[in-house]
């Protein structure tokens, strides 16, 4: 039996860490199902998650992402990703720690700049520059990191290593220091 089994793992991080990548190779791993709460959340709302932000407000929005963090707290032996703003309300906190356990993925500035251009789901990053883009992330960043801190795993993720070594390096390292 892993340490882990009855929990969920939990991937966080900045928007383009690899969380849902990540999320779902380590889910397909260990045969747990893998759930994305932005999936989870545009499916509620019925509408993207950009437009959830442009009509109704982002108050609108993290309500709705804790009211599904809520509820996927209450599952046992799944992998979830949570949006890379999930961690800025305490409350999620509180659901996070009492169901499972938390990995935050990290990315250097330049990298995740690049795959957050690339990325069509992300339209008001994705048409900044790519300097631009480095200045908000940073910014975000800061705001944001004593937050992803709280995890209790951290892990850098790079274009490096294969999807499987990293995923490995995930596996093994829970097993040793759970």
């Amino acid at each position: 039996m892993l340490p882990w089994s009855g929990k969920n793992i939990y991937f966080l991080g900045f928007m383009g860490s690899g969380k849902s990548r990540v999320g779902r190779a380590f889910a397909n791993m260990l045969g747990w199902p893998f759930l994305d709460t932005d999936d989870l959340i545009e499916e509620r709302a019925g509408k993207k998650i950009g437009q959830i932000f442009a009509h109704d407000g982002e108050k609108v929005f993290r309500q709705l992402e804790t009211d599904v963090i809520k509820e996927v707290s209450h599952l046992k032996n799944n992998v979830i990703a949570l949006g890379g703003g999930a961690v800025i309300r305490d409350v999620n906190w509180e659901f996070l720690n009492s169901s499972g356990v938390t990995i935050c993925l990290a990315a250097p500035v330049e990298l995740l700049a690049e795959r957050i251009g690339r990325n069509e789901d992300r339209p008001l990053m994705a048409a900044l520059s790519h300097s631009e883009r480095q200045q908000k992330i940073k910014k975000m960043l800061q705001e944001r990191q004593p937050y992803y801190d709280r995890a209790q795993f951290q892990f850098e993720s790079t274009n490096d290593r294969s999807i499987q070594d990293f995923i490995n390096h995930i596996f093994e390292t829970l097993l040793e220091q759970l």
